[in-house]
């Protein structure tokens, strides 16, 4: 469900305690007389046993750490706190289990179940992972849940509330690696079945067609991929660029032919030792006879999600983030987006819409490269607080 994944904003806030002590015996070498019969050779000293799964503080500089719970399979419930004012905040609980057998090749698996003060609710499963020896980068992700939001249209400046009832979506895709392992491609499928409401008589008759009744989505489509990240949890060098297409139609199940066309790019430069830039820009479009509520809206910290929808929306971000020690950074960022209603009039041109603000990060588990903490945003609707798991982009990126 494309609207659910921008509310959850996530964090880990867990403790445990455990000690590991490893010892190297001191080694003392001597010569073998040539009188004395020969002795057993010299023993090799023990190798060094690996770290506890449950050993929660790093053996190299003893601060808290999950790198070895979580690379051996572990999970933690995460506490969601969900800040986002479209859906009046809210809480809930996820299980997030991750494993790397390879640096690059995180495995994700996330359980989780929210519910908003707006009367949202859901619970869904993803998993991401890699099979034919990290060739293959499958995602695939189901959910059920309602979803109450807030639309714009011109006639109605102060918004219209509607609800969402998802009976199922399910989403996946699957990418195989080119020969230049940074690119890869694939197919992609998104189905959805869902009953949408709005009590309010007298709308205008092709805004209010969307509304009041059931519809079942079927697409299918084709992504390609650009990765040259030095790491896909909190990237802190490299590039990812991203372009999908998805068309729905009647013989993939699907009550409405439209298409999405989504292309997004994201890159990270160190300045110097400890300061770094990052920069997004996103860019998403849809054409056809689709529901209003499915078209896409301004992406960015600060900004109400679904707020700025339109026929194409461009939203931008930089960020600079300032390494203070091993595991603390600090971080600003500010963007500026915009959505242009096309021929779609029950939408308007938003403009340029603002946003900005400020952030700190703990390397939570510092073998797997992840950071988490909190983002403090002020956009055109007043400051939002986000709790962050992972890079704040990391959602659309991957």
């Amino acid at each position: 469900m494309t609207h659910v994944s921008r509310y959850l904003s996530r964090w880990r806030r867990a403790c445990a305690f455990a000690a590991a002590l490893i010892t190297w015996p001191a080694l003392a070498s001597a010569q073998t007389p040539p009188a004395e019969p020969p002795v057993s050779p010299a023993a090799s000293p023990p190798a060094e046993a690996p770290p506890s799964k449950w050993d929660f503080f790093d053996n190299e500089d003893g601060q808290l750490d999950f790198s070895n719970f979580l690379a051996s399979g572990g999970f933690i419930p995460v506490p969601i706190v969900i800040t986002e004012p479209a859906v009046e905040q809210g809480l809930g609980v996820a299980a997030v289990f991750l494993s790397a057998e390879k640096p690059r090749q995180i495995t994700r698996n996330v359980l989780a179940a929210f519910k908003t003060g707006n009367g949202s609710d859901g619970i869904g499963f993803v998993r991401a992972g890699y099979a034919f020896d990290g060739r293959l980068n499958y995602r695939v992700a189901v959910a059920h849940g309602n979803i109450t939001l807030n639309t714009y249209p011109p006639f109605a400046p102060g918004g219209i509330e509607y609800t969402n009832n998802y009976e199922y979506g399910v989403l996946a895709s699957a990418f195989w690696r080119l020969p230049d392992e940074r690119f890869s491609a694939g197919p992609l499928v998104d189905f959805r079945k869902l009953e949408s409401h709005l009590d309010i008589p007298g709308l205008p008759e092709g805004f209010a067609h969307d509304f009041d009744r059931s519809l079942q989505t079927g697409a299918v489509g084709l992504g390609l991929q650009f990765d040259s990240r030095d790491n896909p949890l909190t990237p802190t060098r490299g590039a990812n660029a991203y372009a999908e297409a998805k068309f729905d139609r009647e013989m993939f199940g699907s009550d409405r032919d439209f298409e999405t066309y989504d292309a997004r790019f994201y890159a990270f430069r160190p300045l110097s030792p400890n300061l770094r830039l990052g920069y997004k820009l996103e860019f998403n479009a849809i054409r056809g006879d689709f529901p209003g509520y499915f078209a896409p809206a301004i992406n960015l910290r600060g900004v109400e999600a679904q707020r700025y929808e339109g026929m194409d929306v461009l939203s931008s971000e930089v960020e600079l983030t300032w390494q203070t020690g091993k595991r603390w950074s600090l971080l600003a960022f500010g963007g500026v987006g915009s959505s242009d209603a096309g021929d779609h009039r029950f939408f308007q041109d938003s403009g340029g819409i603002w946003a900005g603000g400020l952030g700190f990060r703990y390397r939570i588990a510092r073998k797997l490269g992840l950071d988490a903490g909190l983002d403090l945003a002020y956009g055109p609707e007043g400051a939002v607080v986000y709790i962050q798991f992972g890079h704040a982009w990391s959602l659309n990126m991957d």
